[in-house]
């Protein structure tokens, strides 16, 4: 696993993991607990790279890495309606039966292509238990990722549309190969 993509992994668990014990979500203030987090990563051309969470009480944090309008953190509001739809699609992509990654050929990825961006989706803890991620490169190819990507893309999908990302992603200058000067 490159080391970018361990950070950020572990920087999502870090935090999941923070809010994800049960005595302390009844008695935590509002916010305190990560329904969803998810991770767009970079490819080789110009993939928007980004964060976006939705604690519970509807707070939406997104911060812009590469390829995007809005670089750097910005917050907004998610409405009730917004929360609970990306909890059904949470439900619909069931995140827990698949497995933490899909990005090596010893995940089942065959053949696996390496430019290719990725997206890391960390659900917070719920009655089934702690918090999971999945780690899923678009680069993965074969029958088992035909068989997960409808799921992570429906979710991110949701995730991207309920929470409006399309606002801070914008439509960035475009990708341009600098010629080499002699």
């Amino acid at each position: 696993m490159h080391l970018p993509r361990l950070l950020a992994v572990a920087g999502i668990l870090l935090l999941a993991a923070c809010n994800s014990d049960a005595g302390t979500r009844a008695s935590a203030p509002a916010g305190a607990v990560t329904v969803v987090a998810m991770q767009r990563t970079t490819c080789f051309g110009p993939c928007p790279a980004y964060r976006v969470t939705l604690a519970d009480d509807g707070k939406i944090t997104f911060t812009g890495i590469a390829f995007v309008q809005t670089k750097g953190t910005v917050s907004a509001q998610a409405t009730p309606a917004q929360v609970a739809a990306i909890r059904r699609a949470i439900d619909a992509a069931d995140l827990r039966s698949l497995r933490d990654h899909y990005t090596s050929r010893s995940d089942g990825c065959a053949p696996m292509m390496t430019d290719m961006k990725s997206v890391l989706i960390t659900i917070g803890a719920d009655a089934a238990g702690g918090s999971k991620t999945v780690d899923y490169s678009y680069g993965c190819r074969g029958a088992l990722a035909d068989q997960v990507r409808p799921r992570i893309e429906q979710l991110a999908g949701t995730i991207d549309q309920q929470l409006d990302t399309a606002r801070w992603i914008g439509k960035p200058a475009p990708f341009r190969v600098r010629k080499p000067t002699h």
